[in-house]
This record gives C-alpha cells, sequence and structure tokens, in this order.
C-alpha cells in the first residue's frame, strides 16, 4: 500500500474550525515556514492555556509550560533525561508493554470497553512512573487524576484550581506522600529530579499536574485516534500490523500530523518579528498558529499533504518534523514517549479479532488547549 488520501477534511478539521472565532481564522498562521520561525524565535512568550504576557509573580506556581527564556532552559534542562531514546528503552518500555497487554487482555475478556477510558488508565501508568508517583492501584490513582482535569467550557485553564477538593485530595493521597518518600530516598524520576534543585512541596505539585495532564489526555487521544484510523482502514490497519517498530511509529506520526491533539498554538511577541511569508508582526500582538494548515503545507510535506504515507514520516526521526508537537525552546519535551506509548499499545489492541466501534466515537471541543478530546469511543471484538 502507498498511502491513504483521507482528503482534507479530516476527523477532526470541522470540529476544529466551527469552535474558533472567525477572526483568528483568518489572521492565523498557516504556513509551516512562518510558524516554525514564530516558534523558534527568541522574541515570543507563551500564550494561551491560561498564559499571557502578565506571568504570574509567584515562581511556585509556574509550571514549565509557564516559563520562558533561561528560567525556562533550566527546568527543562533537569527533565531532559527522562524523556531520551534511551530511557524509554530502558525505563518505560517495561511498564508500557505490561501495562498494555493487561489492559487489552481486559478488553479482550469484557469483549466491551471505553477505548478513551482505557488509554487514559494506561497513560496514567507510565506518566507516574516518569513523574515518580505510586501506580500501584492503577484505576483509583487514574481517576483521581481524571477528577483534577478542568471540564469547566468557560475557562481557559486545563486543571483545576488547587483549591478545588480533587486536587487537594490528588495532593494530599498521591503527590504528597512520593515528596515525603523520595525525600528518604531518591530514585531516578522528576519528583527526585525537583528535590535535588530545591524544589517546594508546591512547585513539585504544579509541575506533576502540569505533566500529568500533558502527558495523559494527549497520548489518550492520539490512540483513539489512530484506532479509529485502523478501524475505518483496514489495509492501513494491515499494514501496521505486518510492521516493523519504524514504520509503526512513522503511521503514528502521519495520523497525528493531519489530525494534531492540539489545534492552535498560541504566542505573544514581546518584539517586532519578520515571519517569512507572513510579514511583519509588531510587538504586543497575540499571534495563533493553525496547526493543521501548517501541518498541511506541501513547503514541509512535499506533495500530496493529505497523504496518510509512512514513508513520509520515516524520512525524519519519529515526532521530529511538523507542528502536532511544536517547535523551538517549547517543543513538546515527551514526544518520542507519546509516540512510543502509542505504538505499544495500538500494536497489541489491533491484533484482536473483529475490533470495532459500536457506534462513531463522540468527540468535544477542550478549549484551554485548543484541543479535541473523545467522550465516549466504545469498542467491541469478537
Amino acid at each position: 500500500m502507498e498511502g491513504l488520501n483521507i482528503g482534507p477534511g479530516t476527523k477532526t478539521a470541522k470540529l476544529a474550525t466551527e469552535s474558533t472565532s472567525p477572526a483568528k481564522l483568518a489572521s492565523a498562521i498557516k504556513t509551516f515556514p512562518a510558524a516554525s520561525a514564530l516558534l523558534r524565535s527568541t522574541d515570543v512568550l507563551q500564550s494561551g492555556a491560561g498564559v499571557s504576557e502578565s506571568q504570574p509573580v509567584d515562581e511556585d506556581r509556574m509550571t514549565l509550560f509557564h516559563l520562558d527564556g533561561e528560567r525556562h532552559r533550566k527546568r527543562r534542562a533537569a527533565v531532559a533525561p527522562f524523556f531520551t531514546l534511551r530511557a524509554i528503552k530502558d525505563r518505560y518500555e517495561p511498564i508500557m508493554e505490561a501495562t498494555a497487554e493487561s489492559i487489552v487482555a481486559r478488553i479482550a475478556s469484557e469483549k466491551t470497553a471505553r477505548l478513551d477510558q482505557m488509554a487514559f488508565e494506561y497513560a496514567v501508568a507510565v506518566a507516574a512512573e516518569v513523574l515518580g508517583l505510586d501506580h500501584s492501584d492503577l484505576p483509583v490513582i487514574t481517576r483521581r487524576i481524571r477528577d483534577t482535569i478542568n471540564t469547566d467550557p468557560a475557562s481557559n485553564r486545563p486543571v483545576k484550581s488547587e483549591t478545588d477538593e480533587a486536587v487537594r485530595q490528588f495532593f494530599e493521597t498521591d503527590v504528597l506522600p512520593a515528596i515525603e518518600a523520595r525525600r528518604e530516598h531518591r530514585r531516578d524520576d522528576v519528583i527526585s529530579r525537583m528535590l535535588d534543585a530545591g524544589a517546594s512541596d508546591q512547585l513539585i505539585h504544579t509541575e506533576v499536574r502540569s505533566y500529568a495532564f500533558a502527558g495523559m489526555v494527549t497520548t489518550r487521544e492520539l490512540i483513539v485516534m489512530c484506532t479509529w484510523y485502523m478501524i475505518d482502514n483496514p489495509d492501513l490497519a494491515d499494514q501496521f500490523r505486518n510492521s516493523g517498530p519504524q514504520v509503526q511509529l512513522a503511521i503514528i506520526d502521519e495520523i497525528l500530523r493531519l489530525e494534531p491533539i492540539v489545534g492552535y498554538i498560541r504566542r505573544y511577541a514581546a518584539a517586532d518579528i519578520d515571519l517569512p511569508g507572513y510579514g511583519l508582526v509588531r510587538a504586543g500582538t497575540s499571534l495563533t498558529i493553525d496547526v493543521r494548515k501548517a501541518n498541511t503545507d506541501e513547503a514541509a510535506t512535499g506533495p500530496c499533504p493529505h497523504l496518510v504515507d509512512p514513508h513520509r514520516a520515516a524520512t525524519k526521526t519519529p515526532g521530529s518534523g511538523y507542528m502536532s508537537f511544536g517547535d523551538g525552546p517549547h517543543r513538546c519535551p515527551g514526544a518520542q514517549l507519546g509516540l512510543a506509548e502509542a505504538r505499544a499499545f495500538l500494536d497489541r489492541l489491533l491484533r484482536l479479532p473483529g475490533l470495532r466501534f459500536v457506534e462513531e466515537p463522540q468527540m468535544a471541543w477542550f478549549k484551554p488547549i485548543a484541543s479535541y478530546v473523545f467522550l465516549d469511543a466504545v469498542l467491541a471484538v469478537d
């Protein structure tokens, strides 16, 4: 099979367009060169997801996502070792494989399951291992973490306030015991590294919630979306099942290129910036990148940008191209881990006989990160 032409509509484009103001769509950056130049510029600040040019004063409440400049570089460098290919292979692959096998076995036994819930539980296990949280009772910690996610459609923040009861319970039941355990005995995880750097309990809690959200919710959506593509396209599913890890990763990367979890990336210009093909942007301007448009710009993809073509992605390190993980200093640090998680789970799930959705998966728009979310993705197997 040379490739799958899924057309310009994709599964999420209509939802993304309908959920975004016409003015923002009209002014959005849509070309790959301009988007890349903006994200790599040192003259922009983070924006969106509750962030503005007026950054929080209390640094203990500033996640890695909030920071810019040298403070961001230092904190990111401290956690970078947890997301290397070696760390994924040596430390996280065993967790991925064991958890994926367990969850897929449950699906096979029960004959039906909510894939969005199962994929989230799987992602929690991996993220908890990276962070240093106890995930021995996986369904329970999954529920507590899910309860901290902000479902208020009017809010711009992806996670609930720290005064929320669910957030307090997560801190007291999961985060604080992990901090106390790592004070007694360090391990190779994010909490231990933050303690070594002198981080307060509050900052660790803030960062854990940020990582938990970024590493769990997005992985869930990626797994469900890839499953949907494979079920709808048996030839693509056959190619995935019959290929090695590199081709499998390339297929996932291509689906993500066409269906980016985060649909729009926002930045604030701290100085005048000249973007190629877009023009001069004045200091003080808020800018939006249309990730779908940038990801299908032939200047970056080559011919047939709406084709699911593993050969295209295979020419790059998986996850390194296009805008689905961002670009520049704020590019998602867990990009490789997220792709590896999805591959390990899908490689097992797609081997179940008669795999199908009971009904077409339902989606909603998650305003804080300009993302689609799956609400009800019920699988059945023979």
